[in-house]
């Protein structure tokens, strides 16, 4: 995928999984014309020269798609109050978490941290490489000086006592019969 420029992974990435999002906020605009909208705000956005500084390029294509619509009204000959109405008071959706989902957000973190840092050392250390640093386990066996069978131990150990652990703190019970369970089987071997 060399052949892809930036923008267009960061386009990718950035803006295109909220584009059902941006199709209904624009149908709620303009009606059947909002694919239309939601077009003509891509092409805005692979015109700016400094995307790269956008800090949520999801409100900036709903803030697009708000000031493309209002051009549309003022241009227009007859335009039906009620359009004018949903275009001028409606707020665009927040895309933001709420107080309570980042206090939750950072509660969670807080528990995975703590649960990481009870792990063994050897545990602890593959399941970040592992899973925070993206490593694949022949990676991590050349980095730790390990068999990449060992490094597959310490992973199923690490993250059956990492959910153990969640799972303690939470005060829920793990099933016999889930993904724990099967990598205590893995564990052993």
């Amino acid at each position: 995928m060399s052949w892809l420029r930036d923008i267009d992974r960061w386009f990718g990435a950035a803006v295109l999984p909220h584009a059902p999002m941006f199709r209904a906020y624009a149908r709620r605009l303009v009606g059947d014309d909002g694919d239309d909208l939601v077009q003509e705000a891509y092409a805005r956005v692979f015109g700016l020269e400094d995307w790269r500084r956008l800090d949520a390029p999801d409100r900036f294509v709903l803030r697009v798609i708000r000031n493309l619509a209002l051009e549309r009204f003022r241009r227009a000959k007859v335009v039906p109050m009620r359009r004018l109405e949903d275009v001028e008071m409606n707020a665009l959706p927040d895309v933001q978490p709420d107080a309570y989902a980042v206090t939750s957000a950072r509660e969670d973190l807080s528990r995975v941290a703590e649960a990481l840092a009870r792990l063994p050392d050897q545990c602890r250390k593959v399941v970040i490489l592992r899973k925070l640093e993206g490593l694949s386990p022949r990676e991590i066996a050349v980095r730790l000086n390990l068999s990449v069978s060992t490094v597959e131990k310490h992973l199923a150990k690490g993250l059956r006592l990492l959910t153990q652990t969640l799972a303690d703190d939470a005060g829920t019970k793990v099933r016999s019969g889930s993904w724990v369970a099967n990598t205590r089987k893995i564990a052993r071997n």
